[in-house]
């Protein structure tokens, strides 16, 4: 009979708290964005999050740019933010509010992307106007989409046992909560259409 041989890598994991960097504002973000309008992108962001992983998955497949070569391909497909939110019903009526999550919260809270530019602020107008402005994928943070997935998994399931809970703590009725729970998920998948 062989001997089992245990499989050990002592490579410290990384330890990061995904939820406390989707739900609060870091240095760079805070003095940008009040803690209503944060909230507000946190509920776009849980709604659509994951459909915009796949397509930043999508475009890192690709590399590279006239203006900016990427010989060692560090980068995924320089895109507007606009082209970086797949199209859909749902996405095209929250398009406008899509791209701030888009600016506020992947670029600049999780620098999951990178602009070829520095963005322009108009100080005057209090307009950040980025449709020249081409953003990409740093792959080197590609290991994220997992951790963030799981965030928005977790959220949406972690909202609809609350949903659950508070249905049948008012109607003590377990049908009810059932039946909310199948509404609540019905809902959530619609906004995917």
């Amino acid at each position: 009979m062989r001997k089992y041989f245990r499989v050990i890598d002592g490579q410290k994991p990384i330890k990061q708290n995904y939820f406390s960097l989707v739900f609060f504002r870091d240095d760079r973000v805070r003095g940008k964005v009040s803690r209503l309008r944060w909230m507000w992108l946190c509920l776009i962001e849980l709604l659509f999050g994951e459909e915009i992983l796949e397509s930043l998955v999508t475009t890192a497949s690709v590399s590279g740019c006239p203006e900016d070569k990427d010989p060692e391909r560090k980068y995924g497909k320089p895109q507007q933010l606009n082209l970086h939110i797949p199209s859909g019903i749902f996405t095209n009526l929250l398009r406008k509010e899509i791209i701030q999550v888009l600016y506020y919260k992947y670029y600049l809270q999780y620098l999951f992307i990178r602009p070829i530019a520095e963005p322009y602020e108009n100080k005057n107008t209090y307009v950040i106007d980025v449709t020249r402005d081409r953003f990409r994928l740093d792959k080197g943070l590609l290991y994220l989409v997992i951790a963030f997935r799981r965030v928005y998994i977790f959220s949406a399931l972690l909202f609809n046992i609350v949903v659950d809970l508070v249905v049948y703590l008012i109607s003590s009725s377990l049908e009810a909560a059932i039946v909310a729970a199948v509404l609540t998920e019905s809902i959530r998948r619609i906004f995917k259409i």
